[in-house]
């Protein structure tokens, strides 16, 4: 038991200890100023309060800064930061943080916290976590997957903002298939499963989407106001389907991925059993384990909107707006994608066991 803790679960994180101090003490690779607070004072503290009874105060500071890198190393800077007690416009510093800053009108002003030591040892103890839970090889492919799908994404918004005139929605539409199919590829690798996985999800995705569409045509949009997207600049029905793609896409793939495991595991114990199981005994199965997973996945969904939803919605209610209010402006596309995720993984279920079952019968009969 000690020598199963040492080596799963102290290694990672004395790994990631290590590496948020090597990134901690990296101020000479930085080009902007960077420097570490010695002091804090607060030297003004105000009680604000607005119409509907919030609270907050308003906080001045003198901050006392060395430099760690430029020419002006160990330079002693003397700044002031203006921020609220709710920090919901600012930060409130405190003694030994390390902060980049940047020289503007010739005086140095706080841009923000350094936090790429926090960020680069959490990714270390992930991935030194994966791979004492999973094997070395399919943590290696985990660990390119999620590389390749970061790259892509970059690529495909340089591509959007350099190409305006192509329809977005096509680009992360190519986008989608490309996280889909690396992704599987380089957890399962090239054989039936993957494919089959992939069929179903790509089949599932498309069917979904004109479903909503035909029903959104249908009903004119009534009741969603894809006005309310901030800082498009382009359409901003596009764009919402833009990322609905990405985010149905994977919750789509998660039920379609389970379903063609669990059929795939049942094809094999059959074959090891000389067992000879009908098409509709495949589909009845496939149907079986899609029961299983479409409660948990669509709580996944469901608070997942909420996490991302509970700051606006308590900022919006702690100002006198109503729930109506709120549901229209808050809540109402987050909630319409949430529904179309869900849609998805419901509409999985059928078509990966038809697919899948049809695919499986005939490697039988063969």
């Amino acid at each position: 038991m000690i020598k199963f803790f040492l080596k799963k679960i102290l290694l990672p994180c004395l790994a990631a200890v290590a590496a948020f101090l090597i990134m901690d003490n990296n101020a000479q690779f930085y080009q902007e100023p960077l420097g570490i607070i010695e002091e804090v004072k607060h030297v003004e503290k105000a009680t604000l309060d607005d119409n509907f009874g919030n609270k907050d105060t308003e906080i001045q500071q003198n901050l006392t800064v060395k430099l760690l890198n430029t020419a002006q190393k160990n330079e002693i800077l003397h700044l002031q930061n203006s921020t609220h007690q709710s920090q919901v416009t600012g930060q409130i510093f405190r003694k030994n943080q390390k902060i980049l800053l940047r020289k503007s009108a010739g005086k140095m002003q706080i841009v923000g916290q350094k936090r790429d030591a926090v960020i680069v040892s959490l990714a270390v103890l992930f991935i030194g976590l994966l791979l004492s839970f999973i094997r070395w090889r399919a943590s290696l492919f985990l660990t390119v997957s999620l590389a390749l799908n970061l790259l892509y994404f970059v690529l495909a918004l340089a591509f959007d903002t350099h190409f305006t005139s192509v329809n977005a929605l096509i680009t992360f539409s190519c986008l989608a298939f490309l996280f889909a199919f690396s992704s599987l590829s380089f957890v399962l690798g090239f054989t039936r499963q993957m494919f089959l996985t992939l069929l179903t999800t790509i089949l599932t995705s498309i069917i979904t989407f004109l479903l909503t569409f035909s029903i959104l045509k249908a009903t004119g949009n009534s009741g969603v106001h894809f006005e309310n997207m901030s800082y498009v600049t382009q359409n901003p029905i596009l764009f919402f389907f833009v990322g609905a793609i990405i985010s149905v896409l994977g919750a789509i793939m998660d039920g379609t991925g389970d379903i063609v495991a669990g059929l795939f595991g049942l094809y094999r114990q059959n074959k090891a059993n000389d067992i000879n199981m009908s098409q509709k005994d495949y589909i009845k199965s496939g149907m079986e384990i899609g029961k299983e997973i479409i409660g948990t996945l669509t709580n996944v969904l469901f608070m997942i909107f909420m996490a991302e939803t509970i700051p606006m919605t308590l900022l919006l209610l702690r100002n006198g707006n109503t729930w109506d209010y709120i549901a229209g402006t808050a809540l109402n596309l987050g909630l319409l994608q949430t529904i179309i995720s869900a849609i998805g993984i419901v509409l999985a279920v059928p078509v990966t066991a038809l697919v899948t079952s049809f695919a499986l019968r005939r490697e039988t009969i063969k």
